[in-house]
Formats: structure tokens, C-alpha cells, sequence
């Protein structure tokens, strides 16, 4: 019949598995591109995260430092006061008598008279340290004041002797190193030591801090000068101070940053401590 062709068998199961095969790559082809999509999104989130360091050494250096404090804990209240500000003077006197106490029966208390042991008086404006450089320049000491800042850094008596720790996860590379407690006439000090790199860098750009802030430490621009997440905040970290520092490869150096507490001292250490060190 004209018009009508005829395949063998052969030919009809060469047809068929022909388009079988067209079907399955076409199908290849849309599962690759959409697994390559795929891939492509969690590199690319991936890319994107917070790059938080997370090293052994910190977590050894955060318990090494954590040590240097246990006997200021007994006795101190796990809870924010608050009624704080209506019994400041109250509350901080009584913090700082517990400290010394604890100090003394633990050889950890520092006369005043033996202050110039830690080298020579610097007359640095840091409102709230009284600080000495040691003899070959190595080593600040600084003689902290904890609340000669604290409607700024909203502390509270019982987060003083963790403000230091919160510092060092935060900031490992000028990490202070606990000597003990002292006081003046004017109130109880917190007694630290941390390296002098001050002379060894330059001061970095904005961007260079911003981006440090924003993508290493994964916090939030909050204003036009606090960074910080729903448990800390910190700020005093301009580039027209010399609080910030880089060295030749872009690292960056934070000596004495303001850190503002949004909980507890003893919940913002635990916080850093579980993120970071763990």
C-alpha cells in the first residue's frame, strides 16, 4: 500500500531504545545542572559564613584562664541584680570587699607600694587604668578600674573579674594575663598584664576593622560605632585610635576595645566559650 512502510523488529527496538536513551540524558542533564546548583549554594553559603576561628589552643588557653579566677567565684551570684542601680555604691563596695578578701587568703592581693615593680609609670589616658611598662618594654601592666566605665559597658559588680576572659576569646592575640587584685584610695584594681605590640604595627584602615568585625567575629554593625550580636556589644574600636593595629600581612590587633555586656559576665565567657573553644 503506497504510503506505508514497514520496520523489522530490529528496527522498532533500535527506535525505542534510541529515544529511552535521548529521555535519560535529558534527564542526566537536568539532574547534574540541578545537583550543581545545589552545590553551587552550599559553597556558597559556605563562603559566606562567619569564618569564627575555632582552635584547640583557645580552648586550652580560655580553661587556663578561667582557672586563674575559679577562687573569685564561691560566693558570687549566678543573677544580674536588679535592683543594681538603685544600691550601686552599695553593691560595688560589697563585691570589692569580697574580692579582696579572696585575694588576701589566696596570695593574690598586690600592695600598692609594690606597684613600681612592674616597671615604669606610663602616663596613658585610658580612663580607667593606671598602667606601667616593665623595664625592657616587653609587658604592659595595667591597674583596672572595672567600673570607671560601666554605665557605658552596662557591668555589673558580679561580671568584673570575668571582663578580662571575655577579652581574651574574643581577642586572643593581645590577651590579658591575670596577676591578681590591688586598690587606691579610689577603689578596688584589677591587676593584668599583656603584651606591648604597640610599636610594632600600623594603625589599619575602617574597612579593614568593619569587615574584621562583621565577617571574622560575625557580628553586626548595631550603630555608627558598637558592633555586636544579642549577647555582647563592643566599640572603641576606631581607626583614629591606636586601639587597633595591623601588622604587615593585614592581621588585626585589638588591645583595649570597650565590650558592653548584654547578659551576664559568666553567660556572655559561656557563650564565647561553647562558640569558639568547643
Amino acid at each position: 500500500m503506497a504510503g506505508i512502510f514497514y520496520l523489522n523488529k530490529k528496527a522498532v527496538k533500535t527506535l525505542v531504545v534510541s529515544q529511552l536513551n535521548r529521555k535519560f540524558a535529558a534527564k542526566t542533564i537536568i539532574m547534574k545542572s540541578y545537583g550543581r546548583k545545589i552545590i553551587d549554594y552550599i559553597f556558597k553559603r559556605w563562603a559566606e559564613r562567619p569564618a569564627i576561628c575555632y582552635e584547640p589552643e583557645r580552648k586550652v588557653q580560655a580553661d587556663s584562664d578561667r582557672s586563674d579566677i575559679r577562687v573569685f567565684e564561691t560566693g558570687l551570684s549566678t543573677q544580674r541584680h536588679g535592683d543594681y542601680w538603685q544600691g550601686k555604691r552599695t553593691a560595688e563596695e560589697e563585691e570589692c570587699h569580697r574580692l579582696i578578701e579572696v585575694a588576701k587568703a589566696h596570695d593574690l592581693y598586690i600592695e600598692k607600694s609594690d606597684w613600681n615593680k612592674f616597671g615604669n609609670r606610663r602616663r596613658i589616658p585610658t580612663g580607667e587604668s593606671i598602667v606601667y611598662l616593665s623595664k625592657d618594654g616587653s609587658t604592659y601592666t595595667k591597674l583596672k578600674s572595672p567600673f570607671a566605665k560601666a554605665p557605658m559597658k552596662h557591668i555589673l559588680p558580679e561580671d568584673i573579674i570575668y571582663e578580662h576572659l571575655i577579652h581574651n576569646i574574643l581577642f586572643p592575640d593581645t590577651r590579658y594575663h591575670f596577676i591578681g587584685i590591688s586598690e587606691d584610695s579610689k577603689s578596688i584594681r584589677i591587676v593584668l598584664q599583656q603584651k606591648n605590640i604597640s610599636c610594632m604595627f600600623r594603625v589599619p584602615s575602617q574597612k579593614m576593622i568593619d569587615d574584621y568585625l562583621i565577617n571574622q567575629q560575625g557580628l553586626t554593625k548595631e550603630n555608627r560605632y558598637f558592633y555586636g550580636n544579642e549577647y555582647l556589644a563592643i566599640t572603641d574600636v576606631s581607626n583614629v585610635s591606636d586601639n587597633v593595629l595591623c601588622d604587615e600581612v593585614g592581621k588585626l590587633y585589638f588591645i583595649d576595645p570597650i565590650i558592653r555586656l548584654k547578659k551576664s559576665g559568666r553567660e556572655v565567657w559561656e557563650y564565647l566559650y561553647r562558640t569558639r573553644c568547643v
